[in-house]
């Protein structure tokens, strides 16, 4: 019996680890494969990660191991491997289900895998993951890249030199249909159109192969998105199971004082968690990227402020500015407006 069973090591699995790791907790991680970050070993398959913030919490600072603006993939998985090192992962197990393990709380954390759209022919394509990187192999082709995300530019970019023309769309694609050595592609509003190479790159989606419905599932966009997740989940596991209560501040209860605060707070929180305030007479406490769900008293996202008395919805507020907000509180406080 194990309290927290994590499957996977890539970021969010680490990141997760390492919160349980600190707090003291019960736990283990396991991963298929023989070393943790096999997602990142493998791709971007050009070896460039984009400018993201590619460090963990808490963990050593990304800039020890590569001060480039666009770093090599390749010292992403040097900073995963040591950030990795101090924590209890088992290598080498695969896990089917996750029911064959004695654990009080499951955590999925096995990221992504790429995604190939439902259109027909596309089994003759090549994929983001199975396309050659070597750009000479495209040298005088006519290519068309079905994607317009990060993979797409970043295969489109490579090929660009070599190829005699590169051709990136969206969703216009209807078929593909496969002539000899040539691919002839129907694309919405363009009519049919002749290749010599198809390369399939729209994205990655989340492996649901293991989800049930006890299970805690970590995900996001990019190591950024993830390690909010992460710690937003660690803070709710402590709260709702080990009595510790969600980190919170004091502010004054007054509409200068609380718009001050939400105009700085807005840009910083993450995409699906918010700030909850709630009003406690002449203070109002403060509690920094909680799970969406949460509705009593102000709930601000990245986008809108929405205020809450028991559930339910009283006002919205979308301009995040420091007069808006201050002009909102106020009414929403029933007090006067300080000028």
């Amino acid at each position: 019996m194990v309290e927290y069973l994590v499957i996977g090591a890539g970021p969010a699995g680490l990141q997760i680890g390492s919160f349980l790791h600190r707090a003291g907790r019960d736990y283990v991680i396991l991963e298929a494969e023989s070393e943790p970050a096999s997602f990142f070993r493998e791709f971007p398959r050009h070896r460039v990660l984009a400018t993201d913030d590619n460090s963990l919490f808490d963990g050593v600072p990304f800039g020890r191991y590569s001060k480039r603006a666009f770093p090599d993939a390749d010292d992403l998985v040097r900073y995963l491997e040591d950030f990795a090192r101090p924590l209890h992962i088992r290598y080498g197990t695969r896990v089917s289900d996750p029911a064959e393990y004695r654990a009080r709380h499951v955590i999925l954390a096995i990221g992504k895998k790429p995604h190939v759209p439902s259109i027909p022919g596309i089994e003759h394509a090549d994929t983001y993951a199975s396309a050659g990187t070597d750009p000479t192999l495209y040298a005088r082709k006519r290519v068309l890249i079905i994607g317009r995300g990060r993979s797409a530019f970043e295969t489109a970019d490579n090929i660009a030199a070599t190829a005699r023309l590169t051709h990136t769309v969206g969703r216009a694609v209807q078929r593909i249909v496969k002539q000899g050595n040539e691919f002839v592609v129907a694309i919405d509003g363009t009519g049919e159109l002749r290749y010599d190479k198809v390369i399939v790159c729209a994205g990655f989606r989340r492996d649901t192969s293991l989800d049930r419905p006890d299970a805690h599932v970590i995900t996001g966009d990019s190591i950024k998105a993830i390690r909010h997740s992460a710690r937003a989940l660690h803070r709710t596991l402590e709260a709702e199971h080990h009595g510790v209560p969600w980190p919170h501040r004091k502010l004054r209860n007054r509409p200068d004082s609380l718009a001050a605060t939400i105009a700085s707070r807005a840009r910083q929180i993450p995409e699906g968690l918010a700030d909850v305030v709630v009003p406690q007479g002449q203070h109002a406490i403060l509690y920094d990227e909680m799970p969406t769900t949460e509705r009593n008293g102000f709930v601000v996202t990245s986008t809108q402020i929405s205020h809450y008395r028991k559930n339910e919805l009283i006002a919205v507020e979308h301009r995040l500015h420091r007069k808006p907000l201050e002009r909102f509180f106020s009414q929403q406080l029933a007090v006067p407006c300080i000028s």
